[in-house]
């Protein structure tokens, strides 16, 4: 496997323990639900026995050696993606777990010390797809090493996550609080001309082509470009988990002046590579420079300036957070009969059952049969 080099030389520290028929999980039985991964182990002339990891000192270590060459084989699979990085966090958690927390009876790494696992993320988090990243996370790496230890069985493929809602727990804005928070940072006399200009550009942006904070922080200004003389324009967009502004996002003229009047406050002269959205100068009281001007906003610094603006307008409400920008892109453009696949282009979904997630939310917004219900 990728990324794994010396460290498979390791795999002799990783104590195997053979499986009784009683104690192998029913394959036949879970392969309606789950794909197995035990299926790769399948030999020429006959099947492995089955084998599971007893839960020695020697494992525990083993298993934090292979979690660290998880985590390279996921980073250089996609460099830019943040999955590494959270598979590697909920992994160390759950070693930690076995190493701290499980019940002592519980000596192998089999479905049994699993559900006890399941049943500890039940009680430590109360967000469901928390509670399912974290099981998927072992489930994604265990799945990883089981072809490097032949015969071995992943556990985690029997034992099952939460169930979910496919709606969003975070809220659309509705059009006239979404007017409201564009008021709210037009005219904060707390902020400078420049800062103004630039928090409701960069509000008005989001809210009419989702971008996320990450591809706002990453935009320059040579990202923009003229697509329909007078008309349209391009943002290139270096999006999540991408190398390079590769996707694209249409501006239309009203978001295009937004933007370039905040551009004509900027001091210049401004180059291509200069951010989009850039910081002011701040100082202390002592007049010594804390942030330089000029320099890109972090994703910190977007979510502060819009979290303000929510409170301002005074439409901060359960469930509407920075996020709820991009969420109300697709809803403003479906409720405007946009077609899916369109919506589908315009907020990068990788996958269409994405985008049917906001068409199922907007026909419930305009279908709901609660209107129906006037007798009381």
């Amino acid at each position: 496997m990728d990324g794994v080099g010396k460290d498979i030389k390791r795999r002799e520290t990783m104590d195997l323990v053979p499986l009784t028929a009683e104690q192998a999980p029913d394959q036949r039985a879970s392969t309606a639900l789950v794909p197995l991964s035990t299926t790769t182990l399948r030999r020429t002339g006959g099947e492995l026995p089955s084998v599971c990891l007893q839960l020695s000192a020697s494992t525990l270590i083993g298993l934090r050696v292979y979690l660290d060459a998880f985590a390279r084989h996921l980073t250089q699979q996609k460099p830019g993606s943040t999955t590494a990085r959270t598979y590697f966090k909920r992994g160390r958690s759950f070693i930690t777990w076995l190493e701290q927390g499980r019940d002592p009876q519980l000596r192998r790494l089999d479905r049994a010390c699993l559900e006890a696992y399941r049943e500890w993320l039940d009680r430590r988090f109360a967000n469901l797809r928390t509670k399912n990243g974290y099981l998927t996370a072992v489930r994604q790496y265990l799945a990883w090493l089981v072809p490097l230890h032949p015969g071995l069985v992943n556990p985690a493929d029997f034992v099952h996550g939460w169930s979910c809602s496919r709606q969003h727990t975070r809220r659309h804005l509705p059009v006239e609080d979404a007017k409201a928070l564009l008021m709210a940072l037009e005219t904060d006399h707390r902020k400078t001309g420049e800062q103004r200009a630039r928090n409701v550009a960069m509000a008005y942006l989001m809210l009419k082509t989702g971008l996320r904070t990450i591809e706002v922080s990453r935009a320059r200004i040579e990202h923009l470009q003229e697509h329909v003389p007078g008309e349209k324009w391009k943002l290139w967009v270096h999006g999540k988990g991408r190398e390079s502004a590769d996707e694209s996002v249409q501006l239309l003229k009203e978001v295009y002046e937004r933007i370039q009047a905040y551009l004509a406050l900027r001091q210049g002269p401004l180059q291509g590579s200069d951010p989009l959205f850039a910081t002011t100068a701040c100082h202390d009281r002592g007049g010594n420079v804390v942030t330089a001007a000029g320099k890109r906003l972090s994703t910190r610094a977007i979510h502060r300036i819009i979290t303000e603006g929510l409170l301002l307008a005074g439409v901060k409400k359960p469930g509407i957070v920075v996020h709820s920008l991009r969420h109300s892109t697709p809803t403003f453009a479906l409720l405007n009969d946009a077609n899916p696949t369109r919506v589908q282009k315009m907020m990068r979904h990788q996958h269409y059952a994405t985008t049917e997630i906001y068409v199922e939310e907007v026909q419930k917004l305009l279908e709901g049969a609660e209107e129906a219900v006037t007798q009381i």
